[in-house]
């Protein structure tokens, strides 16, 4: 003799009918649509569960030791999530950090050396990218320099009126020489 499955299902055919319509998604809806044919003796087993619904027997024995085990709750909840754990550690994330601040990282390149080299961390280029858009974090870097620019004091000497040159040094007047 089989197993008895209307008496182990605690739901009614309303409940359970009412619980398929309001399912997220097909999977779940026909997890509970699994439990509603055991209990209306549409089918006798799980096996033929499994042919009727058009799963594999075993997928329909996980489902119903699910429901054994937690009850429809635990069928009409959604999958675990399977992310990746991130590469990046705290500590990582704060050295990164402190060095954009201090200017010595201006690029995803330069990024991925530092990760490399100090960290033993590799991520790609795109990886990096994705990473800086999760954590909303932008590679702002000052307006660039030419290797050959002047020192601030000669720019100061440079401009006009400073060195003999522009307004001030033709007289208060402005009368031009001429």
């Amino acid at each position: 003799m089989g197993i008895p499955y209307p008496s182990l299902i605690r739901e009614d055919v309303g409940q359970l009918h009412a619980a398929e319509r309001a399912a997220r998604d097909k999977a779940r809806a026909d997890r509970v649509r699994l439990l509603r044919f055991l209990k209306e003796g549409r089918v006798a087993s799980v096996s033929q569960a499994a042919a009727v619904l058009g799963y594999r027997v075993r997928t329909v024995q996980r489902g119903w030791q699910g429901y054994r085990e937690g009850g429809l709750a635990v069928l009409l909840a959604p999958p675990p999530r399977r992310a990746r754990t991130e590469r990046l550690t705290p500590e990582a994330w704060a050295g990164l950090e402190a060095e954009m601040r201090a200017g010595h990282i201006g690029g995803l390149h330069e990024g991925q050396i530092y990760l490399r080299d100090t960290w033993h961390i590799g991520y790609g280029i795109d990886a990096l990218s994705k990473l800086f858009q999760r954590r909303k974090t932008k590679l702002k870097t000052g307006r660039p320099r030419h290797r050959k620019a002047a020192s601030p004091a000669e720019q100061a000497a440079f401009k006009k009126g400073a060195g003999g040159h522009g307004v001030a040094a033709r007289g208060a007047a402005g009368v031009r020489d001429g």
